[in-house]
């Protein structure tokens, strides 16, 4: 995980998803955090994680991802 100065565009879909399950309001911090996607190998941020399937849990900060690699 990369703490950022800047804030990361989330798209519309992902908030909108995320304020159907009433976790937006959880993980408005993680707008200034990126992660390596082991799925597309690239950093983005941890939001887009909450809802992949593969996501399985997030503690302290590292995201467990149940991706085959």
């Amino acid at each position: 995980m990369i703490k950022t100065d800047k804030t990361q565009r989330v798209s519309k879909d992902i908030t909108a998803k995320l304020k159907e399950l009433r976790l937006l309001n959880r993980v408005k911090f993680m707008k200034k955090e990126l992660i390596l996607c082991p799925m597309i190998d690239q950093e983005r941020s941890p939001m887009y994680c909450m809802l992949c399937e593969y996501f399985s849990r997030r503690i302290k900060g590292i995201i467990y991802c149940k991706y085959p690699e």
